[in-house]
Order: C-alpha cells, then sequence, then structure tokens
C-alpha cells in the first residue's frame, strides 16, 4: 500500500510540475522591419538661351533612374515647341523621348542630356533616323555632347 501510495504522489507531483511548466512563455516578437519608400523625384529646372532662343528644361529623376520632365523650346520669330520627356538615367546621361506639339502636330523625338557637373546639362545631337513614327539616334556612340546646347541651372517656376 506504501508503494501505491508514495507511486501517486509522485505521479501527482510530476502532473503539477507539467502544469506549471505549460503556462504560456512570452514570446518576443522582433520589430517588423520596414523598408522607406521610393524618394520623391525632386524637381529641377535649367535652361538655355541662345541669342534670342531659350530653351527650358525641367527634370526629375528618382531613386530607380527613372527620368521624367519637360522640355519647352521658345524660338524667336519661329513655331515653338513644348512637350513631356519620359526616360532613364545611364551613368551621367539622360536618354529621353520628347513628346511634343509643334505648328499644331504631336511628333516624338530621342533625345540626350549629358550631365556636365551639378548645374549644367548638355543636350546632345548626331544622326537620325525614323522608326515607327519616332526619330531616333542612328548609333548612341556617335551622340556629340560639344556644347552647343547647354542648359544652366535655374530656379523653378511654380
Amino acid at each position: 500500500m506504501k508503494a501505491v501510495y508514495l507511486l501517486s504522489n509522485v505521479v501527482l507531483i510530476a502532473i503539477l510540475f507539467s502544469c506549471v511548466d505549460s503556462k504560456k512563455k512570452e514570446v518576443v516578437v522582433p520589430p517588423l522591419e520596414v523598408k522607406s519608400p521610393l524618394e520623391t523625384p525632386q524637381k529641377e529646372c535649367y535652361q538655355a538661351v541662345i541669342e534670342k532662343d531659350t530653351l527650358t528644361l525641367s527634370v526629375d529623376v528618382n531613386s530607380v533612374n527613372e527620368f521624367t520632365g519637360e522640355l519647352d523650346y521658345s524660338y524667336y520669330e519661329k513655331d515653338k515647341s513644348f512637350g513631356t520627356l519620359l526616360g532613364n538615367v545611364k551613368g551621367d546621361t539622360i536618354f529621353a523621348d520628347y513628346k511634343f506639339e509643334s505648328e499644331g502636330k504631336t511628333s516624338i523625338r530621342e533625345l540626350a542630356f549629358l550631365k556636365k557637373d551639378a548645374n549644367t546639362y548638355v543636350e546632345g545631337y548626331g544622326e537620325m533616323v525614323e522608326t515607327n513614327d519616332k526619330m531616333s539616334f542612328k548609333d548612341k556612340s556617335k551622340i556629340k555632347f560639344d556644347g552647343n546646347i547647354v542648359y544652366t541651372k535655374i530656379d523653378c517656376k511654380p
């Protein structure tokens, strides 16, 4: 009988200790790491003045090197053209499609801009070909950036 009594006490103590150990343990969950959203593009404005002609360029480049902007060619006593730019940045060069209105007609032309420094872009030029109603550079490796059209940073107009 003592053996049964002793055995039942051992079982009872084991059950009690198992209940004590089964209490919920506090689980520490590490804080969720949230990546910051893509930075908002910073708008910068540039202008080139060539004799009586004024060319105005606005630039928005985001953190993944996508480029948007606007370009306004205001020629003295000639039709002006105004349109939007959409493209990509490759190194220090922007390649963009310029969709513009001129003389009542909508056209698309590829443009290239070389960033010389923090305050200057130079527009490139080269031989163009027409493909699918778009004027594109025939050979991008032959684009010249010799300073014919130089855009200097200005304050953006609201």
